[in-house]
């Protein structure tokens, strides 16, 4: 009698995550790479060690959510000394700040796209940034992507320079299966 009483509770708690009917997508790779202009060239570098947490079905938006973050420490644009140069307070501080993080706010439909409005947080400062993307399924199978641009002296992110943009361009592409 207690086990039953037990396991009703628990299954009347879990009855409104379970009614979301939400697939839980599990990334099985994934890239965040980003392009600024600095001294008259194109850089384009990379993060890595992205962690998602990837709960979407494209008829339930409003209970949708998309998060994700990566280690600020494993940038990668090809110069090792400018990489550390990106590591110290100046641009990311990642003796403080080891993670950049997104996190979905608001989910929508825009024509054969998506939209999202979420919460980006870069060195402490959070902002909240519309971004557009594709969620294309196949099967158990879909691949997140999307394409952005932030003003990297909105996070505290170096200073004004003539040499290098304020904007930069960010690339986000995720493969997943439920």
């Amino acid at each position: 009698m207690k086990n039953t009483i037990i396991a009703s509770i628990i299954a009347f708690m879990l009855l409104p995550f379970m009614s979301l009917g939400q697939t839980n997508w599990k990334m099985s790779s994934g890239e965040v790479s980003f392009k600024i202009k600095n001294a008259g060239l194109t850089v384009t570098g990379r993060f890595s060690g992205l962690k998602t947490t990837l709960l979407f079905s494209p008829d339930k938006l409003a209970a949708s959510s998309l998060k994700g973050s990566v280690e600020v420490a494993t940038i990668k644009t090809g110069i090792d000394k400018r990489d550390k140069d990106l590591q110290e307070e100046k641009y990311f501080n990642t003796d403080k700040y080891k993670l950049i993080e997104i996190a979905s706010v608001k989910l929508s439909k825009k024509g054969n796209q998506y939209e999202g409005l979420f919460n980006v947080t870069i060195k402490g400062v959070t902002k909240q940034i519309t971004i557009p993307f594709e969620c294309n399924q196949q099967g158990k199978n879909a691949e997140f992507k999307g394409d952005f641009s932030i003003n990297r002296r909105d996070f505290g992110v170096g200073e004004k320079s003539m040499m290098m943009s304020d904007n930069l361009n960010v690339s986000i592409d995720i493969k997943a299966t439920e």
